[in-house]
Formats: structure tokens, C-alpha cells, sequence
């Protein structure tokens, strides 16, 4: 057992990934908490190989697994190569697993997989978190104007200047978050030096005296990460169901936040149509996707008005 995967290691877990996304039509890694894996700052890290039992080392990765910090918990992922499955190494890297992370930890399954289900039963593992993957289509020119209360306008957000803003408005508005809240000045000045950040797709509301009341910050993967078994069968032919084509580029609803102070005027509608007219009109995209907590009724409803449906959900187990 290791704290952390080596870089060889690295690229051996990312070739494992793609083989499960290409065979599950799910990545079994977030953009989220991967991360974490390429730079080194997770607690804990193990791989299984082909030929493990023999103890001669050196065979082909068929499982590996991790845990990192995830807001304020301790998340982990869990992947075993789809050619090696059903014989046991996903139940012998779950138990390792939980034996070198003690107390509180979650574990994510994304695509809300069976055999994951089963698994958690059998190591005493509770269904704890349900998220949701909400998706629709959008085509340039057919969204309305958005519909903005009185004095307030939309601006890009500007580098370098609207981090503390932003902070003290997404901190409040998602401070019930395990992720999204307690953002840092670190963590905003890190997602800027991304290559998929793009302040044009930033969007802010302010009022009068440019005070920040919400904000709707959009994204662009250049290919889906988890278009589903019925899009990758359908690969290279244009979709009209909510999935699109695995090739073709993917926006994202990132993040979307109103002030508290700011609630019942309107503006999470109209932010809402304001990022989807951005990825339609501007940044090109025909698919859009967002993450929303299960239980949040209130935006799975707002995004359900908006043309939403569900694509998938990601379920996050625990110790009981």
C-alpha cells in the first residue's frame, strides 16, 4: 500500500480508466477528485496487477483505487478492468481500502452501477449521497433574452479582480455544500490556470453598484466523458436524444449561485438562460450538462423547467 501512485503508475491508472469509460460508457473517475491522484495529495493508493497472486510483480494493471480530500471529507474511487472482473478484485481492493482509511469516507459510484450496489452491501457501506447528471439539447438562436430583474445587468467575470466576490457569494449561497463551499482565494487563482477556464463563459449578475448577486460559470469539454452505453453504441452519428454523440464537444452548468440576500427575484432562470445562450450562440456546443444534489428539489426543478432530463447519477456509499 501506497500514499500515493507513482508517475508511471499514473499513466497506467488513466490507461485503466479509459478502458472502463470505452466498456461502462461512465468514467469511473471524477474531474473532481482525480485530480488529486495526478498531483500527489492523496492518502491512500493501491493497484492490483494480473498476475498478483503468482508475487512476481509486473503484470498489467487490472484495479487500482485512491482516497483524497474532497471538500471536507475523504472521498475514494475504486475501478477494476472490465476484462478482470467478477472474481473478486473488486471485493479485495474495497476491503483493502477501507482498512487504510479509517473512519468517516465516501465512495463514489458513478453511473450508480449494480455490481457497486452490491458491493457496498457487502462491506456495510450505505447509500449516502445521490447526484444527479441532468442533460438537454440546445441550438444556436432559440433561446429567449434572458429575463433580468430591474438594475441588474450581466458581465463576464475579470481575472484578477472579482475573486473576493465571487468567494463571498458562492461561500453563502453554498454553504450547506461539502464541495462547492468553503472556496479559497486558492482555489479560485487554481481553476483560472485551467486550460477549460474561460472568463467569457463566466458569468456575473450585478447590480447597480456592480455588486455581485449571482453568477452562472460555465464549462466546455472538447468530448463527453460519460456519454452512456446508448450514445457510445450510436458513436459518430448525430443524436437528437438528450445524450448527443460521445465526439462532439460538451458544455457544462458548472456552477450556478445566487446570493441569498438576492432569492426570489428571479435571477437563477435567468442566469440559467443567460450560460445556455453562451454555450449555444458563442462557444458552440449542442449538449449541456449539469450535476444537481438529488434532494435538492428546488434546482432540480428549476433545471427541469429550463428542458432538463436526467442521463445518469453518481451515488456516494458510506460506512453505516
Amino acid at each position: 500500500m501506497a500514499a500515493t501512485f507513482t508517475p508511471a503508475e499514473i499513466a497506467e491508472v488513466t490507461a485503466l480508466a479509459d478502458r472502463a469509460r470505452a466498456s461502462d460508457g461512465v468514467a469511473p473517475f471524477s474531474d473532481d477528485l482525480f485530480p488529486a491522484a495526478r498531483s500527489g495529495e492523496t492518502t491512500v493508493a493501491l493497484t492490483v496487477h494480473a498476475d498478483a497472486d503468482s508475487g512476481s510483480g509486473g503484470g498489467a494493471l487490472t484495479g487500482a483505487a485512491y482516497a483524497a480530500r474532497q471538500g471536507d471529507r475523504l472521498a475514494a474511487e475504486l475501478v477494476v478492468d472490465p476484462a478482470r472482473r467478477r472474481r473478486g478484485l473488486g471485493g479485495a481492493l474495497l476491503a483493502e481500502l477501507l482498512a487504510a482509511a479509517p473512519g468517516e469516507l465516501w465512495l463514489w459510484s458513478h453511473g450508480d452501477h449494480p455490481a457497486a450496489a452490491a458491493l457496498a452491501r457487502r462491506h456495510g457501506l450505505v447509500r449516502a449521497r445521490e447526484l444527479l447528471q441532468l442533460r438537454r439539447r440546445i441550438a444556436p438562436g432559440a433561446l429567449p433574452e434572458p429575463r433580468l430583474p430591474d438594475g441588474v445587468r450581466l458581465r463576464p467575470f475579470q481575472p484578477g479582480r472579482d475573486e473576493a466576490a465571487w468567494l463571498e457569494v458562492n461561500n453563502a449561497a453554498f454553504s450547506w455544500h461539502p464541495e462547492q463551499g468553503g472556496q479559497t482565494l486558492d482555489d479560485i487563482r487554481s481553476a483560472e490556470a485551467a486550460p477549460d477556464f474561460d472568463p467569457a463563459g463566466f458569468l456575473l449578475a450585478v447590480d447597480a453598484d456592480d455588486r455581485v448577486l449571482g453568477f452562472h460559470w460555465t464549462k466546455v469539454h472538447p468530448h463527453d466523458p460519460n456519454p452512456g452505453r446508448d450514445t457510445l453504441s450510436s458513436r459518430g452519428r448525430e443524436s437528437n436524444g438528450p445524450g448527443g454523440s460521445a465526439d462532439e464537444p460538451l458544455g457544462e452548468v458548472y456552477v450556478l449561485g445566487v446570493a441569498p440576500a438576492a432569492h426570489g427575484r428571479g435571477l437563477g432562470g435567468a442566469l440559467t438562460t443567460a450560460g445556455l445562450r453562451y454555450l449555444a450562440d458563442v462557444a458552440g456546443v449542442r449538449t449541456v450538462t449539469l450535476y444537481v444534489e438529488g434532494d435538492n428539489t428546488a434546482a432540480v426543478r428549476l433545471y427541469e423547467r429550463e428542458g432538463f432530463t436526467r442521463h445518469a447519477v453518481d451515488v456516494a456509499y458510506r460506512r453505516d
